[in-house]
């Protein structure tokens, strides 16, 4: 008692120097004793959450604060407690991180997003648009699909398309069959029968289907035309290459086809008349790209050639595969080529220096161990396909191996894919459709 006595008429200078000294004498247990006596006497007067930073700081600083977060850090903030919850759901958080180039799909499954998860009053539930993309690509990387097969032709598929709700196949039983997405049953819906020869080559747009065959001929059909005769839905026929005509691209106004008499010609696709040839490969034409300026093809003559859509010139060739350049596809930036070979090889050509600039083999690189017959990219993927029976995906930026895909019987001829789906025709004369669209998962905390 004459100890606080004298502490009480001690002035402040006095009790701080005091503390100070009975401080340096205390051990943990003591120090510890003070902490917990000290916390409800500091915090009698201040509200409940005073120890919540973003509590107290400016809504802008807070959203600066979470944007830097990762999507799962995101959601374990959201169970701190309600306030962190409203912060840590906020959409504009959620609609960075969808346009992100990491977490980007396609134009085509960006609008279907926005169908799907836009309300009635016109919001857009963002977080749950991330979440789909969040759950298809850990689909896409660990392999976990849906595989259908479809059935019904009597020869080994050559080609397929696919748009939102339909397949289209050709095979070398000389026919083109239409096959509903949307159907549980899986037989054809309608085969088209107007080639003479193994249907090699499809390009679908709409309603608008183009083919191309042995028979030397390519043909415009319209898939709303409905016949008992399906002849009756083709509405231009072309003719003017001397062999198989091996590969096409399409866009609304011209065809560009590559052939087995080692001519390359650009079609105007409403009158079917041949506008241009373009001769130079030494072998047949095995597959075609063209953008706004330029055709790029691939020849069994083991060489890529870069064309002038315009004059029709070759402007470069690029020389590395050591046999038949089977199938190539354009990045989306338009600057690199992606080939595939006999060789079993894919290689990466930058097409400002016609310098091959990475290859992926099945030594190294862990790829193919057959020929490699078809591939398609995307802006963070490659899908390629081959003899050895499997789909492979790879890293654009990287080259590493993502995934490799098993399940048909026979050599893997033809692929497309999207953002949710894979379709693949195989010498095993089936298309089996690989989906990676997430069910009812939740993105979660874990």
């Amino acid at each position: 008692q004459a100890f606080l006595k004298w502490f009480a008429e001690f002035n402040d200078e006095q009790k701080n120097i005091l503390i100070r000294k009975i401080l340096d004498k205390c051990e943990l247990p003591q120090m510890h004793l003070l902490s917990v006596l000290m916390e409800p006497i500091l915090h009698k007067t201040c509200p409940s959450n005073c120890q919540d930073m973003l509590a107290w700081l400016p809504h802008n600083v807070t959203s600066v604060i979470m944007s830097y977060l990762d999507p799962v850090s995101l959601c374990r903030c959201s169970l701190v407690n309600r306030l962190w919850h409203d912060l840590a759901n906020m959409p504009a958080l959620w609609q960075r991180l969808c346009s992100n180039d990491e977490w980007k799909v396609s134009r085509v499954g960006e609008k279907q997003q926005f169908q799907r998860h836009t309300l009635p009053s016109g919001i857009i539930q963002w977080k749950k648009m991330f979440a789909e993309r969040f759950l298809l690509r850990k689909n896409w990387l660990n392999g976990r699909c849906d595989v259908r097969t479809f059935e019904g032709h009597t020869q080994g598929i050559s080609c397929v398309q696919f748009d939102d709700t339909r397949i289209v196949s050709g095979s070398s039983d000389k026919t083109i069959k239409v096959w509903d997405l949307s159907r549980e049953d899986t037989s054809a819906v309608l085969t088209l029968a107007g080639h003479s020869g193994t249907v090699r080559c499809l390009n679908l747009n709409g309603n608008r289907l183009v083919s191309g065959s042995v028979d030397r001929s390519i043909k415009v059909w319209d898939l709303s035309f409905e016949s008992y005769w399906s002849g009756a839905s083709c509405k231009v026929t072309m003719v003017g290459h001397m062999h198989t005509v091996r590969c096409l691209q399409v866009d609304d106004e011209k065809v560009v086809s590559g052939s087995y008499d080692k001519t390359l010609k650009v079609w105007d696709i409403k009158t079917g008349n041949c506008k241009l040839t373009l001769r130079g490969h030494n072998a047949a034409v095995l597959c075609v790209q063209f953008d706004e300026s330029k055709i790029v093809s691939g020849s069994y003559d083991n060489t890529i050639k870069v064309w002038s859509l315009v004059e029709g010139s070759c402007l470069m060739t690029l020389a590395g595969h050591h046999d038949a350049v089977t199938c190539l596809n354009l990045t989306l930036d338009r600057r690199k080529v992606i080939s595939g070979s006999l060789d079993h090889n894919l290689k990466f050509w930058d097409l400002a220096t016609g310098k091959c600039i990475g290859t992926l083999d099945w030594i190294r690189s862990e790829g193919h161990t057959g020929v490699i017959r078809c591939l398609q990219s995307d802006s963070w993927r490659i899908v390629s396909a081959g003899d050895d029976k499997t789909l492979k995906m790879w890293s654009l930026e990287s080259g590493q191996r993502l995934l490799t895909l098993r399940c048909h019987t026979d050599g893997v001829t033809c692929l497309q894919f999207n953002d949710y789906r894979i379709v693949s025709g195989s010498y095993d004369k089936t298309v089996k459709v690989w989906d990676f669209s997430p069910k009812h998962e939740f993105l979660s905390h874990g």
